[in-house]
């Protein structure tokens, strides 16, 4: 998985620590991401509200993003390794942050489109476009929009929406979906946190897109209900490391954190199903691996032991998200 810290834009945001927060005390940002995180876990509405605010998030909130969008865009490619992916559409686009998770994976990319209401947050996203060495990111077209009116936008090849129609009426997501759905060429893609509030919005949104005609690519191998009982959620987590004045924002001591997320991959045309996908982190043991999956027939636990050679050398190897 590319890392942020490898990333171009991760490099990017390394060089800019020192001309953003010279100028401004330390305290300023620590206390602007206080105001985002209790904005955030409480859902109350736009996040960002202040220039230190949209600073700090750069460096607190987007790299987990980022590594959630890419871990999500990843999955996208394990399930259909030959698909061309030319155009980009990101909605709700913030800073850009999935179109420079796209330009890690996607070598054929040549058109980026972003669609974003904040003019502030779309000059910053500028900003760290002016740094690049993309040709594709450098012309990419930045479009003032409110996603919750009606829209119309080109198609492309792969449509995002990521950790933005959660913080949208619940009204206003079938019309937004179908703007989307119509915009998409070949598959869309949807990112919110890995919460029990996340994971409810998807499943409505799954629902949504099934009406549609879309198919379902990720995470679920199936398009039956979610056999989740009431109380559980699906999702997933990748391993964030963070860069000094990560950890001096948030005044934590560990160099890295866990990002929780929940995803949808909806494609326009049916792909080979999946069996099972890994729902929980695998509790390997001396001589057997037991893991907890979502097939076709509901949720199973599973245990594989090494008397079964070759079956047990290829799930001992699986994680967290992982499919077979």
């Amino acid at each position: 998985m590319c890392s942020m810290m490898y990333s171009q834009l991760g490099k990017i945001l390394e060089g800019l620590q020192e001309e953003f927060f010279s100028s401004k005390k330390q305290v300023d940002f620590a206390k602007a991401f206080e105001r985002i995180s209790a904005r955030y876990r409480a859902e109350s509405g736009f996040f960002l509200q202040t220039e230190e605010e949209r600073k700090a998030y750069l460096f607190t909130r987007l790299p987990g993003t980022f590594s959630a969008v890419s871990k999500v865009l990843e999955e996208l490619v394990a399930r259909c390794p030959n698909l061309p992916i030319q155009s980009f559409l990101d909605v709700g686009a913030g800073p850009g942050t999935g179109m420079w998770a796209a330009l890690e994976l996607f070598n054929d990319l040549e058109k980026c489109t972003l669609l974003e209401k904040d003019r502030l947050f779309m000059e910053l996203g500028k900003e760290l476009v002016k740094r690049s060495s993309s040709s594709c990111i450098q012309k990419a077209v930045w479009k003032s929009c409110d996603i919750e009116k009606t829209f119309e936008v080109d198609s492309h090849d792969l449509v995002l929406l990521s950790y933005s129609i959660g913080e949208l009426k619940e009204s206003s997501w079938a019309p937004l979906l179908q703007i989307l759905w119509k915009a998409t060429n070949k598959a869309l893609v949807i990112v919110e946190p890995g919460t029990p509030s996340g994971y409810a919005k998807l499943m409505k949104i799954r629902e949504i897109l099934k009406n549609l005609g879309g198919h379902i690519w990720a995470p679920c191998p199936h398009a039956l209900s979610c056999p989740l009982l009431k109380g559980d959620w699906c999702h997933f987590s990748t391993r964030v490391p963070r860069s000094s004045i990560h950890r001096q924002l948030k005044s934590a001591d560990l160099g890295y954190e866990d990002e929780k997320f929940s995803y949808l991959i909806f494609g326009k045309e049916a792909i080979s199903p999946i069996q099972a996908r890994v729902i929980r982190r695998p509790l390997k043991h001396s001589g057997h691996v037991e893991l907890i999956t979502c097939q076709e027939e509901g949720i199973k636990k599973e245990i594989y032991s090494k008397k079964d050679k070759e079956t047990y050398k290829q799930r001992k190897k699986l994680d967290w998200g992982d499919s077979f």
